[in-house]
């Protein structure tokens, strides 16, 4: 047999051997991320992550996510800063607040595109701005949370208000918070928005006021320390693009998101539960990162609305050396997490179930 018969031979048997070998091998390993919140966390806040989980966006990027409840918010963010837990799904507050004392956080992407704390009031209140609270009683969960009453006070403030120009309430949550604001013993209520979500869907109706200069800076995202973002800057890139779909799926497909949502729950549920978490998926997509599902930044957070709000921080007293806005925020993942065909995720968005 000639030479070059001989070589094509070989050849072609040691790339036989090599296809053989590479099935052989086991596909790699997803990678895993480790989530911490605090166990008083509303359900709807974990709207994001939950969805990634139950419509298979964590799968598809390879990724391995587990959720701890701790049992609260500061405790968790204090083991997230630690590096026991890889991301914590929090507020923007405490990164700043806790800066000095040595817990380092950075926000890497957001999971709502406004201010999450506003003020409602009834349909037919004759509020219809927030100098209309003067001599007023307003509502808020406690008066100990200092995120909420910053919140609220800063934007009264704005609005010309002094502390003694109204009264803050103590109104609880949930049932009791709304049970208050019903039955007129406040003017209104400061509560994050998406609180008022499951009464909106029950028929309340209800207007909103947003703050006054930080009604769009985002206040609510996903956080990690510096080392476990350098530690595992591949795997938490694939879950930022894991988060940017799933507001995509809201924006696009809200049933089969509710369903994502509900699957990722882990128990039975019915077409009337389907179609009561759509409704609060629909009443809560404004806020989600893919409001405008144009924006090629999907889940940016914004260096120049984060000063503005540790301005106002610092001005209320509240910590008297915070951080510069770079010292509690990244953008380094959000230019890879918007990095996918967008219209053919659109297309599969809706067509899902």
């Amino acid at each position: 047999m000639p030479v070059t018969g001989l070589l094509w031979i070989r050849r072609a048997g040691l790339g036989v051997c090599a296809l053989l070998l590479c099935a052989a091998r086991p596909a790699a390993a997803d990678d895993t991320l480790s989530l911490v919140l605090g166990g008083k966390t509303p359900s709807l806040m974990n709207t994001l992550n939950l969805v990634a989980e139950g419509a298979g966006f964590y799968k598809e990027e390879h990724l391995k996510v587990t959720l701890t409840l701790e049992k609260g918010s500061p405790e968790a963010t204090r083991a997230c800063s630690d590096g026991r837990f890889d991301i914590c799904p929090i507020g923007i507050e405490p990164l700043i607040t806790r800066y000095a004392q040595g817990e380092r956080l950075k926000m890497f992407l957001s999971r709502a595109v406004k201010f999450t704390y506003v003020f409602g009031v009834l349909q037919d209140s004759p509020i219809t701005r927030l100098a209309d609270f003067k001599g007023k009683a307003i509502g808020v969960h406690s008066q100990t949370g200092a995120s909420a009453i910053l919140a609220t006070e800063s934007a009264l403030a704005a609005s010309g208000l002094t502390p003694s120009d109204h009264m803050l309430v103590t109104i609880g949550k949930e049932d009791e918070a709304i049970a208050a604001l019903s039955s007129g013993k406040v003017a209104g209520a400061a509560l994050p928005y998406y609180e008022f979500i499951p009464y909106i869907v029950a028929g309340r109706n209800l207007r909103f006021i947003p703050h006054p200069t930080l009604g769009d800076v985002t206040n609510s995202g996903y956080a990690a320390s510096p080392k476990v973002m350098a530690a595992k800057r591949e795997p938490i890139r694939r879950f930022s693009r894991a988060i940017v779909k799933s507001s995509l799926l809201i924006r696009y497909n809200p049933q089969a998101a509710a369903r994502a949502w509900l699957r990722a729950q882990g128990s039975l549920f019915t077409e009337a539960d389907v179609q009561r978490k759509t409704a609060e998926l629909d009443a809560w997509e404004p806020y989600l990162p893919a409001a405008n599902p144009e924006d090629r930044r999907i889940g940016a957070v914004t260096e120049t609305g984060i000063q503005t709000y540790i301005d106002v921080i610092r001005a209320a007293g509240v910590t008297k050396d915070p951080p510069r806005a770079s010292e509690v925020v990244s953008g380094d993942f959000v230019e890879y997490a918007n990095d996918f065909d967008r219209a053919a995720f659109e297309k599969r968005a809706k067509a899902m179930r």
